[in-house]
């Protein structure tokens, strides 16, 4: 194959990566030094917008959540993942049915999600607060979404509890190991624990890296959870990037303000990535040392 039929078989892909990611990066990275409601023209006002972030309580307060959504997302949500796969990977009587019902909620509307999330933990009508009621708990009966210590938390119970695409890319990553290994292990008296340990997960360490770059950037565009159950607050208590990006661009008209934030969130994602390839890489030469 020659060069050029090379580049027409690209062409459609690089046309469409032009259109979609590079010209909007670009217009982001303009808007971001610009004074602009949306409308009228553009205002040059050079850095005032990043300026006006790093003094802003909200912004601060909205990149504190978003990182503790990342890390919900790779200190639990991928770990959950992974240690479900594991024991459905030893197919367990009935695990076709848990592989379904996992997955399930993945194919049902995030928005949905939410509003049913809502009404669990809502302070009167929820099934949190109604069950710990019902058993001569109320102690324990809690405003979960109301209180500033809980509200960004309990935004985070649906996206930690669904693990069911993280859980298929790590069974589909498994399903790839050579029996031999296993077999091998058992011949050795290697334990399941063991042979999990030692075996399956440094297997599936390219899932781990495919399902953290996954989680992190769902977190970093994270937007029906807190928008619907919380609305940001209290007090901006669980405002995260996404919700300030949409509140400045769509309700303040300051979208100036919004693309900076945007770009700080692009930033912040691959910070978070190189932090997390860089522990990974250091895992991997500890592994070879």
């Amino acid at each position: 194959m020659t060069s050029r039929q090379i580049y027409i078989y690209l062409a459609p892909a690089l046309l469409f990566t032009a259109l979609f990611f590079i010209f909007p990066l670009v217009f982001l990275l303009y808007v971001s030094v610009q004074e602009w409601n949306g409308i009228g023209s553009m205002n040059f006002v050079a850095f005032d917008n990043f300026r006006y972030l790093l003094g802003d309580p909200v912004f601060k307060a909205a990149m504190i959540n978003t990182a503790l959504w990342i890390l919900a997302g790779i200190l639990l949500h991928t770990p959950l993942g992974l240690l479900m796969a594991l024991l459905l990977f030893r197919k367990p009587r009935g695990w076709k049915l848990f592989r379904v019902l996992f997955f399930l909620p993945n194919v049902i509307s995030t928005t949905a999600l939410a509003f049913l999330w809502y009404f669990v933990l809502h302070v009167s009508l929820g099934l949190v607060n109604n069950l710990f009621k019902s058993v001569g708990l109320e102690s324990w009966a809690h405003p979960w979404l109301s209180d500033p210590g809980t509200a960004v938390f309990a935004n985070m119970i649906p996206f930690v509890l669904y693990i069911g695409f993280t859980m298929v890319i790590f069974l589909t990553q498994m399903t790839t190991i050579s029996p031999d290994l296993y077999e091998a292990a058992e011949i050795d008296g290697a334990t399941n624990v063991q042979k999990d340990r030692y075996i399956t997960i440094p297997m599936v360490k390219g899932a781990i890296a495919i399902n953290v770059i996954f989680n992190t950037a769902f977190c970093l565009k994270m937007f029906e959870y807190p928008l619907l159950m919380t609305g940001g607050g209290p007090a901006d208590s669980s405002i995260n990037m996404s919700l300030y990006i949409y509140r400045e661009m769509i309700t303040a008209n300051r979208y100036g303000i919004s693309m900076s934030a945007g770009l700080m969130a692009i930033l912040m994602g691959a910070v978070a990535m190189l932090l997390v390839f860089g522990a990974l890489g250091l895992t991997e030469r500890r592994g070879k040392a």
